[in-house]
């Protein structure tokens, strides 16, 4: 851009000096996974976890220097902003520097509505980044169940995580079944968020803790300060008949309503559960460790007393009862660190398996996803077979790992699946995945793929293979998990038809500025009474989208200084109004933003140029804005020039 204004003086209109403001329009194409302007230095760890209803509220948290109060800015994409004020949740020190971590939940959302937000202080913001509601009902989706990332958290995480956006760039969320750390270190939790990268930021985040996030912290303090969880935890109401056990006025009475009472505190955010598109998913807490389960001051206890770590276990499976009886949703997927049934030589987990596992099959849970032994199984128990091969009727069950840690599977013929009563169909060892599930209305579709393998690895996929795959058909109150290759039963009066669709190219998102060289000329600012003025248009960026299943994007521009000889004035005296041309992709112009001169700050923080919902046509769009520069007229004449740079998010 640039603008000439008139030298101020007794008589302005005899010497004018041209000034030019030049703004290089930056222009290129966005890869699948987005690529996105750096967030202010003093923010980071920003996560979007969910609510129990994420049809109409969301929950964000994030960790800053700046110990004075934080704020949420939300707003539908291209809309006006509210905000969303955050508490400050606890305080953390890394290499000397003091971190204050903010969370806060946003309420009264319009479900399935595209929307954009930034968190932050008055002065200091985050980029703005591009959610979505969830649907209030059923929408197809897809998410992520990963094993433990744990080790390699700089090499082999990150690489795990790129390769999943990859595959599903427009997956909803992730579950995390444990062990996202090996430590829980400062450090080690900024290497699990640089490796999430910005899909924590912009889709849903499901974890559950496993034993090496009370590794140093056995108070869980790391995890509560990371991340924002629902708190419908276990409580005397939803336990059912076990609440009973903490009434009377005996030894083992007492000490077992001191349990529950502690346990209000060390289930919350750690057993939870959220209702998002017709799947209720549920995390469950399964570490056993009596250093966080004993109260401080447990009342003495001389017969018939409770055992803390099997009491832990039966209270979330009495609550795990209760909410998938009044479960409202088609489908249900839980996830825990240490598995029911166990993969690697030497585990077993007889307690978890004990009380849990009645409970999935009495319900017949859908998936129960689990980590902790660093190798893969997937299967089913053998009372849900059927007598027609690759076909099943109940819960399946598995372990993954998203690390670079890898432990040796138990004997084929002799593990704990074998000796209690349950089937492996997939295992494998020295590999690590990642897994894609897909929720189509009647049908749930799991996919594992490698990521990475092992040099003495026994299997023979590659990096990039499917690893295993199965598919869960429910109609008519009738459940089917079929093999690949393996067709449901059709029920009476059904009819069949079947048909391959080839995969389709995924597509992309491209902008480019339309003609020009990227200049734009705001001409001669003219004096009008206390302010020079200056106006022009920016020059039209062409936005081409054709990326599988039209996800939402949106872009956004943000100008620096002007600068002149030395000189410089505020970028915050420049605004714009937007509007869309040619629109044959479905964008939405973004909201006018005054100069700072009126008002604001301008385009000194980032503003939306223009954006488009999910589900948006195909084809290309066209955005552009009417530039308005208001300088104060004590600026001092010359030639300014500024870089305007427009960001995709996508």
């Amino acid at each position: 851009m640039s603008s000439q204004q008139p030298k101020r003086g007794r008589r302005p209109s005899r010497t004018v000096l041209a000034a030019a403001v030049v703004g290089a329009v930056v222009a290129g194409t966005l890869g699948l996974t987005g690529q996105a302007a750096a967030d202010t230095s003093n923010v980071s760890r920003v996560v979007l976890t969910p609510t129990a209803t994420p049809f109409d509220s969301q929950s964000f948290t994030w960790r800053s220097t700046d110990a004075a109060g934080g704020t949420v800015q939300l707003r539908p994409a291209g809309g006006a902003a509210v905000d969303v004020a955050a508490t400050a949740v606890d305080t953390s020190n890394l290499a000397g520097v003091d971190y204050t971590h903010y969370s806060a939940t946003a309420t009264g959302l319009t479900a399935d509505t595209a929307y954009e937000y930034r968190v932050g202080t008055g002065t200091e913001w985050s980029r703005w980044r591009p959610f979505r509601s969830a649907a209030k009902g059923a929408k197809p989706f897809e998410f992520f169940y990963y094993g433990d990332a744990q080790i390699g958290l700089d090499s082999t995480w990150p690489a795990v995580v790129a390769a999943a956006n990859a595959k599903s760039p427009n997956a909803a969320g992730s579950v995390h079944a444990g062990d996202l750390i090996d430590s829980s270190t400062q450090v080690q939790w900024t290497s699990w968020f640089n490796g999430m990268g910005e899909s924590a930021a912009t889709t849903q985040v499901l974890a559950a803790p496993g034993n090496h996030e009370y590794s140093g912290d056995t108070a869980l303090r790391n995890w509560k300060m990371n991340f924002e969880y629902p708190a419908n935890h276990p409580n005397l109401t939803t336990i059912g008949a076990l609440a009973d056990r903490a009434k009377g006025d005996t030894d083992a009475a007492r000490q077992t309503a001191a349990y529950f009472a502690h346990w209000d505190n060390v289930a919350k955010e750690t057993v939870y559960f959220s209702d998002f598109q017709d799947v209720r998913f549920i995390t469950l807490n399964a570490t056993q460790s009596t250093g966080y389960l004993r109260p401080a001051n447990l009342p003495a206890c001389a017969a018939s007393c409770p055992d803390a770590a099997s009491l832990w276990v039966e209270f979330q499976a009495a609550w795990l009862d209760h909410i998938l009886a009044t479960n409202p949703n088609k489908w249900s997927v839980v996830t825990f660190h240490q598995p029911v049934y166990s993969t690697s030589t030497g585990r077993d987990e007889p307690i978890l398996r004990a009380n849990w596992v009645p409970v999935f099959e009495k319900h017949n849970i859908d998936l129960v996803l689990m980590g902790h032994d660093h190798t893969y199984a997937r299967g089913f128990k053998n009372t849900d077979a059927t007598d027609t091969p690759g076909l099943t009727k109940g819960p399946v069950y598995a372990v993954s790992n998203s690390g670079a840690k890898h432990y040796t599977l138990a004997p084929a013929d002799n593990n704990v699946w074998t000796q209690n009563g349950a089937t492996q169909v997939r295992r494998g060892q020295g590999v690590t995945t990642y897994q894609v599930v897909s929720v189509n209305g009647d049908t749930v579709t799991y996919r594992s793929y490698v990521a990475e393998k092992t040099a003495n690895s026994p299997e023979p996929e590659k990096v990039g293979d499917l690893y295993d795959t199965f598919t869960i058909t429910k109609r008519g109150g009738v459940k089917h998990v079929t093999e690949a290759g393996v067709e449901p039963p059709a029920a009476d009066g059904e009819q069949r038809v079947k048909v391959t669709v080839p995969e389709r190219a995924p597509g992309e998102l491209v902008w480019s500025i339309d003609g020009g060289n990227g200049v734009v000329d705001l001409g001669t600012a003219v004096e009008s009474g206390d302010h020079f003025a200056a106006k022009g248009s920016l020059n039209p960026v062409r936005v081409t989208d054709t990326r599988l299943d039209a996800p939402q994007w949106s872009l956004s521009g943000q100008v620096g200084d002007f600068t002149s000889a030395g000189k410089t004035v505020g970028g915050k005296y420049l605004g714009w109004s937007p509007f869309v041309g040619q629109n044959a992709g479905g964008a939405v112009a973004g909201a006018p933003v005054a100069s700072g001169f009126v008002s604001g700050s301008g385009l000194s923080q980032s503003a939306t140029l223009g954006s488009a919902p999910v589900g948006h046509a195909g084809g290309s769009s066209v955005l552009r804005a009417n530039l308005d520069l208001r300088l104060p007229v004590t600026v001092a004449d010359g030639t300014y020039r500024t870089t305007l740079t427009l960001t995709a998010l996508g």
